[in-house]
């Protein structure tokens, strides 16, 4: 069994039932290059946020940044096309994460396995997408 299969079902079934999930993601060398990741692959992390967007994602940025780079930030994400929900802060409201760390359903970070969780969201979209069409097409035969 795949070692990543328990956190990709966790992820299809929170993603089924609310129809939604949290993404916290770091900035710098993320989705924008610092020094480790190049250009080419932050664009790639941009473009997989869209996509699971379109299904529903909130995308929250969780940064150890100060404060101060907050609107530039933000301006870094509206240029590329990326809704951002907040920095550093829940999307929506939750009686947990509140005090410091935010809740997420997957956290994306170059310092934590960032193509592994891209790996879990795209299998996990997958499963999402696939039941949607079972149950449009069960539907469709009534």
């Amino acid at each position: 069994m795949n070692k990543l299969q328990k956190y990709i079902d966790r992820l299809t079934k929170e993603w089924r039932e609310h129809k939604n999930i949290i993404i916290a993601v770091d900035f710098d060398d993320t989705i924008s290059p610092w020094g480790l990741n190049t250009t080419q692959e932050c664009n790639f992390v941009v473009e997989k946020l869209k996509t699971y967007q379109q299904q529903g994602a909130y995308i929250v940025i969780f940064t150890a940044c100060n404060p101060d780079r907050y609107e530039d930030i933000s301006n870094f994400c509206n240029q590329n096309d990326l809704i951002i929900t907040g920095i550093n802060k829940n999307p929506i409201e939750l009686p947990y994460g509140n005090n410091g760390k935010i809740y997420a359903n997957v956290f994306l970070d170059d310092r934590a396995g960032l193509f592994e969780s891209i790996e879990i969201l795209d299998k996990a979209l997958i499963n999402v997408k696939h039941h949607a069409s079972l149950e449009t097409s069960e539907f469709a035969q009534f």
